[in-house]
């Protein structure tokens, strides 16, 4: 069973991704999303999804307003798509890691940079 779930929380994975780059046409979704993790529930009937979204918190939050309003749309699509006997139920939720962490990499970054030019100000004195 676990190896089956995780094949389906992966197929939900991948066509979600899909539809919200082809398919979906709410302005809310033009931000640029990715989907991280599916988690399926023990029996099958719900799914946490968890999205990452690089943009402000008022983008973050339309993204979820969209994905919310088009859960029925996406549900449906995923049945005619996934050879399952039930849909799960979605709920999306977002997840802010990956852009705390680009932010960091951003710094570290940074800091090499500013150690790098510094160390070649020194050896030019």
């Amino acid at each position: 069973m676990e190896v089956r779930n995780r094949r389906i929380e992966e197929l939900i994975k991948i066509k979600l991704s899909s539809l919200l780059l082809k398919d979906l046409k709410d302005p809310r979704l033009n931000a640029f999303i990715t989907v991280l993790n599916v988690k399926l529930s023990k029996d099958g009937r719900s799914a946490r999804i968890s999205v990452s979204v690089i943009g402000s918190d008022d983008e973050k939050k339309a993204v979820l307003r969209g994905l919310e309003s088009a859960r029925g749309y996406i549900q449906k699509r995923l049945n005619k798509e996934m050879r399952v006997k039930y849909i799960p139920h979605l709920i999306f939720s977002l997840d802010d890691k990956t852009e705390e962490t680009v932010q960091l990499v951003h710094r570290l970054s940074e800091l090499e940079k500013s150690e790098r030019e510094a160390r070649e100000s020194r050896g030019t004195d």
